[in-house]
């Protein structure tokens, strides 16, 4: 294989790797290793986000790489969490535990839907409706946060609340932030990326306490574009018509 080949190949095995996450994740959950499972689903975001950076960087993006991530992220992020919410604090709620878990897969899968359809390799300036691994995220955050955090908050009304807001997150319109671009070019970049980098070092420090509250903050991000969009919108109009 030629190395140009060869480069061509990276982010397909990094997806690969994130395919293998989920289905380790859904193996553990059903063996009831909860908090093994959930970092199995957070390993596969990790991959999962660089698998496109990499496809960028060496001028490899192609449909086949945007399929074949779906058909992972659908595992990963799909069934993966769903399979072990339910396992983890859905199963005591019988038929319903089975509605609740299936219906945050199929938000999941309509949300991959829904971006397939309107996919390219080009790189975009926000989210339609909540990425799946980050809804994939919360749930196992989520797990994380109960078992070494707070017990607490491991019940069975707030685990539905939190499954139900992220289906519906997955499926909506709201507008979801990328992933911050590192860069230093001018003061606006400089605290962006230190901000980023600040908080991606306090998550590896800090897992089970950080990872969840910066999930739920994502996830009321994009309601909260929402609301505040239009009084910006009269500011800047404001501003630019004087």
């Amino acid at each position: 294989m030629k190395p140009y080949q060869i480069i061509k190949v990276f982010p397909g095995i990094f997806t690969l790797g994130n395919l293998f996450c989920g289905f380790l994740a859904v193996t553990n959950a059903a063996g009831g290793m909860y908090v093994k499972a959930a970092w199995w689903i957070i390993i596969a975001g990790v991959l999962d986000a660089l698998d496109g950076k990499i496809a960028r960087l060496t001028d490899s993006a192609s449909e086949f790489g945007i399929q074949f991530d779906s058909i992972a992220d659908v595992v990963s992020f799909g069934v993966a969490p769903a399979v072990l919410f339910y396992f983890y604090i859905l199963s005591e709620a019988g038929g319903l535990g089975y509605i609740l878990a299936f219906a945050y897969l199929a938000s999941g899968a309509v949300r991959l839907a829904r971006f397939n359809t309107h996919a390219t390799t080009v790189k975009k300036r926000n989210f339609s409706g909540m990425p799946i691994p980050s809804g994939g995220g919360i749930i196992a955050s989520y797990i994380l946060f109960s078992e070494n955090v707070w017990a607490g908050i491991g019940n069975f009304d707030i685990a539905v609340v939190i499954i139900l807001l992220a289906s519906m997150a997955m499926v909506s319109n709201f507008k979801y932030s990328l992933m911050p671009k590192i860069g230093f070019s001018t003061s606006r970049d400089i605290l962006r990326s230190v901000w980023f980098i600040s908080h991606i070092l306090l998550i590896i420090r800090f897992p089970d306490e950080v990872f969840f509250p910066t999930g739920i903050l994502y996830l009321f991000s994009g309601p909260a574009k929402y609301i505040t969009a239009p009084a910006f919108e009269h500011v800047f109009h404001k501003v630019n018509s004087r």
